[in-house]
């Protein structure tokens, strides 16, 4: 994998946004990073709202090439994003830090980052991703946001934010190029997946007790519920409550 080229700003209405707006005018190609001390509009995954603090947070998108990745099989990106973002937040905390299906990253069971990734496809391949990522690093106080943690919270101290995320470039610089090994991210992966002994899931409405068996790799997830037994879902079908 190239050197990951970072360019930062100081505001943004998201990252992921700001790298569209890149590419269509052919200022970016892969492997280029876009990092703000604040954005205005940022999202997570089925457009729930991702709040961030002014300078206290890492907030990022990297645009990347994967050729060949078949369409039905995306789920090989998120291993690897997951595991980077993971193993970035695990060198700063001493919290059990574990990642939690769909797209987001617990640390003592509450939320410190939030994932994004948005595909491009043709010709039924997956040709380029924008890969969008939040960590909470030094923000104490999260309005209306009970389950929401951060580094500082643990570490009791501020870190940098550049540091974060010059350990996130690294780690994705190791993950990314191994999509295409499958097998051993998904190992590695659900090694570090929560629920895959008991938890709590909300369906139809309805709480309900289970486990996970395992992530697919169309990005659905496998769970055994007590009441109902084994069942494949997607995320807008289920959610894991912590």
């Amino acid at each position: 994998m190239s050197t990951i080229k970072i360019i930062k700003v100081n505001a943004t209405r998201s990252t992921n946004d700001k790298v569209k707006m890149l590419i269509k005018s052919k200022k970016i190609n892969s492997g280029y990073l876009v990092s703000a001390k604040y954005q205005y509009g940022g999202r997570g995954q089925l457009s729930n709202r991702w709040y961030s603090s002014y300078g206290k947070n890492l907030i990022c998108s990297l645009y990347y090439n994967f050729p060949k990745i078949p369409s039905n099989s995306p789920y090989a990106i998120n291993y690897a994003v997951s595991l980077s973002v993971l193993k970035t937040i695990r060198k700063f905390t001493s919290n059990k830090v574990l990642i939690k299906w769909p797209n987001d990253i617990l640390s003592g069971d509450k939320k410190i980052s939030g994932i994004l990734i948005e595909n491009s496809i043709k010709s039924n391949k997956i040709y380029s991703t924008i890969i969008g990522t939040g960590i909470n690093i030094n923000q104490m106080i999260f309005r209306n946001l009970p389950n929401a943690t951060s580094i500082k919270h643990s570490s009791k101290k501020d870190i940098s934010v550049d540091i974060v995320l010059s350990e996130l470039v690294k780690n994705y610089t190791f993950y990314l190029p191994q999509i295409y090994n499958s097998k051993e991210l998904s190992k590695e992966y659900h090694n570090n997946l929560y629920g895959l002994e008991r938890c709590t899931f909300l369906l139809n409405g309805k709480t309900l007790r289970g486990k996970i068996i395992k992530v697919l790799e169309n990005g659905q997830i496998q769970i055994k519920i007590d009441s109902l037994g084994i069942g494949e879902y997607s995320s807008g079908e289920i959610k894991i409550i912590v």
